[in-house]
């Protein structure tokens, strides 16, 4: 008997913890903002692993060649870090285009069509 008391025990003691899993996720308000952080959380964790592999293969190399692969990935960060300013240079661009567009099409034919009634 006391094993079936122990097998009884220990299935409800699973049933609790299953219930207690189901029951987590269902207290988050908004299951989007969940999925949000963990899709990010992830990405990090595949950058830092990605990252630490190529700090890796750097320390293993020696000399000339390691110094090489240093000045490498120095022009690619800083080529890389030099397009993103310019894309965002481009897009503050962009708008203030389209800002000075909507005031000249304000200024000129918004105010000949409420004239003319």
């Amino acid at each position: 008997m006391s094993n079936l008391d122990d097998l009884e025990e220990r299935f409800r003691q699973m049933e609790r913890e299953i219930n207690n899993k189901v029951e987590t996720p269902m207290k988050s308000a908004d299951p989007f903002k969940s999925e949000f952080n963990q899709a990010t959380e992830n990405t990090v964790e595949t950058a830092k692993t990605s990252l630490s592999g190529l700090v890796a293969w750097i320390n293993s190399l020696t000399g000339v060649t390691k110094t090489a692969a240093i000045a490498v990935v120095g022009i690619l960060t800083f080529a890389i870090v030099r397009f993103l300013v310019n894309l965002v240079a481009a897009a503050i661009s962009v708008a203030f285009m389209v800002a000075i567009a909507y005031l000249l099409y304000k200024l000129f034919f918004e105010t000949k069509s409420a004239s003319k009634p």
